[in-house]
């Protein structure tokens, strides 16, 4: 692959992007790179040597030099963009997309791996007008239940149906960590993600502003890794009380004290909410049962999370996200 100067992004004087010339489809994959390195190898290796391969390929990092020196010495010809250690993952990706070129920006996640129709799918659906593409996810580590349990914790929405097309369109879901955008929402975006807003909530304000959304489930990847019960315990309570501070911001008081007392009666209702949406997907059925136990752990850490959330804020929890 060749190599990419650091900084090829084109901005005007006050920091904003410009519009770049619509003359070829380009694509910049930008990855925030905070778990180990033999996660982010699979994915890696596969965006390589894919059938479609980016143009550019960003990793942001907030690890160590010995790290950063491991990742240039295997990958010399791929872009490292090192951050302060404290760096959140919503600016990691910030940087990234700052610094890339594409006419199309493609974000995920340094544990997942592309499908060899991954990048295709992204730009051909840009190509065919649409803003924001969205794709599907299947756990590729699947060996122990607890790993099971962890996955469909957080991508029971997100999974194949049965029906490879049921859940194309329009009104599909946007999983955070698969998606593509059209470079001339960079800007906006990276102010979301400056402002350790998830993706989700600019996603919202574009809806409302009339950009079009699809989700395709041919932009598949792989969630590969592991997740050990206690550790899943902590991410999935830090996730949620960094995102009950993000929508507190929109909120007044009684908002956050309705919201944080109602985080009481989550676990039940997201549980049914996954159950719901297997059923219409139709699989994994037997499989959500049998987690249940465990992601009746996962789900009423995460309440406690966003509890906390609301009613004190998200303190460093947002730094604690891997």
């Amino acid at each position: 692959m060749q190599a990419k100067p650091e900084n090829t992004s084109k901005t005007s004087t006050d920091g904003e992007f410009a519009a770049a010339p619509e003359i070829a489809q380009t694509v910049s994959v930008i990855i925030a790179w905070v778990n180990p390195l033999n996660l982010l190898t699979p994915g890696l290796d596969e965006l390589i040597r894919g059938n479609r391969k980016a143009e550019e390929i960003l990793v942001v990092t907030r690890h160590g030099e010995k790290e950063q020196a491991a990742f240039r010495k295997r990958y010399p010809d791929v872009t490292l963009i090192a951050a302060d250690p404290e760096t959140t993952i919503t600016r990691l990706r910030s940087i990234g997309i700052k610094r890339s070129s594409g006419s199309i920006v493609v974000v995920t996640e340094d544990h997942c791996v592309p499908s060899a129709q991954w990048l295709e799918t992204a730009e051909r659906r840009i190509g065919e007008g649409y803003d924001v593409v969205g794709g599907a996810i299947e756990n590729a580590w699947d060996e122990r239940l607890r790993d099971w349990a962890a996955f469909l914790t957080e991508y029971a929405f997100a999974v194949r149906s049965r029906d490879r097309g049921r859940d194309d369109g329009e009104d599909g879901s946007i999983p955070g960590n698969n998606v593509a955008y059209r470079r001339d929402l960079a800007d906006g975006l990276c102010r979301t993600l400056d402002a350790d807003l998830w993706e989700s909530f600019y996603c919202d304000e574009l809806r409302r502003t009339g950009k079009r959304f699809i989700h395709d489930s041919d932009m598949l990847l792989f969630h590969r890794r592991p997740f050990d019960f206690f550790y899943f315990i902590g991410q999935r309570f830090h996730f949620c009380r960094s995102f009950a501070e993000m929508r507190s911001k929109t909120l007044d008081p009684l908002g956050r004290f309705k919201y944080g007392f109602g985080s009481a009666v989550l676990p039940p209702l997201l549980w049914l909410r996954g159950l719901r949406t297997l059923r219409r997907k139709q699989r994994m059925i037997g499989r959500y049962f049998l987690c249940t136990p465990l992601m009746a752990f996962y789900l009423s850490s995460g309440a406690l999370g966003e509890m906390i959330g609301y009613f004190f804020g998200g303190g460093k929890s947002l730094a604690r996200v891997e």
